[in-house]
């Protein structure tokens, strides 16, 4: 009998345990599905309006609410500076971590910590991997788009003479990648810096003032500039990516131009991270159910027709990577061998 008594309790122990959990994994997850109800989310976007990555935070904006229980309010909040690292610092450093504060930050803010893009690396203060991945909307493949009027006709052409680019900052894909190509391709890009925007780059080079851009992202080019690119306005000389965008299969890969196997190796580093092309992130430390709740929210908006429609009639190409799959990204990065980054890094940061 006390035998019995002894294997009874020990049962209702664990009976009880196993009972404790659920409840609490019930209670965990009905408190996550409604702390959302009736508050407001804070979407910082490190760019400035009306750019390509305001244009694609804006358009999850409008759709994300109605992924996430208790559908919160969401405002967007452009802070501009630094290239996404004032952003980025604050989602790190200052911003709640109660899952109401997410980052729209530029392709580049998650190896800021390793190659200092924007400044001494000691400015990106935060470690990348501990930040809370959410989604990247689109993978991205930068180009050199040469004008019309402009001598540059091929590959071979920006070997043999200058051409003037634009760019609207050092960390920017138009500052960073004319220097990658010269140090690695030989190519003869002379960097024009200092432009305020888009419109402002657009303008410079219908006047002749420069001849075009090189790391000009798709999404962008083809969101503001499908019809002059379709007229031959805008001519793509190369890509400089990993893979061929589907719009450009005749256009050739920088890669294709690399014989050295060093340089090589320093060039893919060099554009490892642009599959997560158009990256939201969040706060370290947040609850991981609500880490859960962010990341399935733009993934189903990411598949939502409302915002497909909404997309394609923006010219902005949804081609996502789930949270999971850029904290993994992430994490390889940063595995890379630090010859590797020391080579790369010199080449990016602008002297």
């Amino acid at each position: 009998m006390q035998g019995n008594r002894k294997r009874f309790g020990r049962q209702f122990v664990r009976l009880s345990a196993i009972v404790g959990a659920a409840l609490a994994g019930l209670t965990t997850s009905a408190s996550a599905a409604d702390f959302y109800a009736g508050k407001q989310l804070t979407m910082l976007v490190g760019s400035g309006t009306g750019g390509g990555y305001d244009n694609y935070a804006r358009l999850f904006q409008r759709h994300l609410a109605k992924h996430i229980p208790g559908a919160p309010n969401i405002i967007v909040q452009n802070v501009p500076a630094a290239g996404s690292l004032v952003a980025m610092n604050t989602l790190a450093n200052s911003a709640p971590r109660d899952g109401l504060t997410i980052g729209a930050v530029q392709t580049h803010i998650g190896v800021e910590p390793l190659m200092g893009v924007t400044g001494p690396t000691a400015n990106a203060k935060y470690d990348a991997r501990q930040m809370n991945w959410l989604f990247s909307a689109s993978k991205e493949v930068p180009v050199v788009v040469a004008w019309h009027t402009a001598p540059i006709k091929s590959f071979k052409d920006l070997t043999e003479r200058e051409m003037l680019v634009g760019s609207s900052g050092v960390a920017t894909s138009d500052g960073v990648y004319p220097r990658v190509m010269n140090a690695l391709l030989d190519t003869k890009f002379k960097i024009i810096d200092g432009y305020k925007d888009n419109p402002q780059l657009l303008l410079a080079t219908e006047t002749g003032e420069i001849m075009g851009r090189a790391g000009w992202f798709v999404s962008s080019l083809m969101s503001t500039q499908a019809s002059e690119v379709a007229q031959g306005k805008q001519k793509v000389i190369v890509q400089v990516a990993l893979e061929k965008h589907p719009q450009f299969p005749d256009v050739p890969l920088i890669g294709d131009f690399v014989k050295d196997p060093v340089r090589l190796e320093q060039l893919r580093f060099a554009l490892s991270w642009l599959p997560m092309g158009r990256p939201y992130v969040a706060p370290p430390g947040i609850p991981a159910d609500r880490v859960k709740i962010l990341r399935d929210a733009f993934a189903n908006a990411a598949k939502d027709p409302e915002l497909l429609a909404e997309a394609a009639k923006m010219n902005l190409e949804i081609s996502p990577l789930t949270g999971e799959q850029v904290q993994d990204l992430i994490v390889k990065l940063y595995a890379t061998p630090e010859t590797v980054v020391e080579k790369v890094r010199d080449i990016m940061v602008a002297k």
